[in-house]
């Protein structure tokens, strides 16, 4: 077999990122974020087409910087950006229903609360933008340090595997409102338990600003799960931040899309489970010189996502099953 590439000089990862490469991502995205967020600074609930309208707006945004990294780099780079885009959108499907279960556990899922999930969300996602940069930008020198990280980084992506498989369908909620989080939280500040002002502070922390503290901390830690797989899968920096960020941009809009069709798309985690084995063995073989074609990867990716659409809108759900 062969052996492991040798060491390579991580700093040098950055060394190619011009400032105009940063400019051209930074201007539309922060602009992005402005218009989205002016356009739901009022207090009134997200309809499913408001949701699936800006969920559009959002993909359109990435297709077109997708086209950009064609144009200013190649298509095999644009490949690989599509490649850690779809992913990071595919590995948060998990993420934005523990975020459901969160608004659940401090009684904020009626439908007369949805702009304060939309509130929490932004905020959180945001916070997520930010952990987004460090963890990337830190992971972009440590998967540069050695070709065993990569084997590493494998584990891990099979070792969360593991973990999807085992916890299979189970629906046991956890009382977010008694989370460690919350709990240190009320050490530090007052806690005012009324919602009626719709602000996180308010005589002291209010059950909003508490939930907005569990989405951040649930983030975190799928982050520690999901970081891994964008980082050894894309290794360019720029591509992996550029395509992690416009992912987590749109993830507030497709969690009023993914609450609205939760029973629809049951099979997806399954499709997220083969897609994770695939990445692993992917992540060996580059530690080992075998690599695959960057479009063939992106192929590979979409053909799996889409399968798992596919089976769940022609099969119900397992439960609705006769027998």
């Amino acid at each position: 077999m062969t052996p492991p590439a040798p060491f390579t000089n991580p700093l040098a990862t950055f060394s190619g990122i011009t400032l105009s490469q940063v400019l051209v991502f930074l201007v539309p995205f922060v602009l992005a974020v402005w218009v989205d967020l002016r356009a739901h600074r009022r207090d009134k609930p997200i309809t499913l087409g408001d949701a699936a309208m800006w969920s559009l707006v959002w993909v359109v945004c990435a297709l077109l910087f997708g086209l950009y990294v064609a144009w200013e780099r190649t298509g095999e780079q644009a490949s690989l950006y599509y490649t850690g885009y779809i992913l990071e959108k595919a590995l948060a499907v998990d993420n934005l229903f523990a975020f459901y279960l969160i608004f659940k556990s401090f009684g904020l899922t009626q439908e007369a609360n949805q702009p304060l999930q939309h509130r929490i969300l932004y905020w959180g996602i945001l916070g997520a933008i930010g952990l987004r940069f460090v963890f990337l930008g830190a992971g972009a020198i440590i998967v540069n340090l050695s070709p065993y990280v990569l084997i590493a980084f494998a584990a891990v992506v099979l070792w969360t595997v593991w973990k999807m498989w085992t916890a299979g369908d189970d629906e046991d909620e956890v009382d977010y409102s008694h989370h460690w989080s919350v709990r240190l939280v009320k050490r530090f500040a007052r806690v005012n338990p009324s919602i009626e002002s719709h602000r996180f502070f308010d005589k002291g922390a209010t059950p909003l600003f508490l939930c907005l503290v569990c989405i951040e901390v649930c983030d975190m830690i799928f982050a520690f799960d999901s970081m891994p797989v964008i980082i050894a899968v894309v290794r360019d920096p720029y591509l992996m931040i550029t395509s992690s960020l416009w992912a987590a941009a749109g993830l507030r809009s497709l969690y009023f899309l993914l609450v609205a069709a939760q029973n629809r798309f049951w099979a997806l985690d399954k499709a997220v489970m083969l897609l994770l084995v695939f990445v692993s063995i992917k992540l060996i073989g580059a530690a080992f010189h075998y690599h695959l074609p960057n479009s063939l990867s992106l192929s590979i990716v979409m053909l799996i996502l889409s399968a798992g659409v596919a089976w769940s809108l022609l099969r119900p759900p397992p439960a609705s099953r006769p027998g």
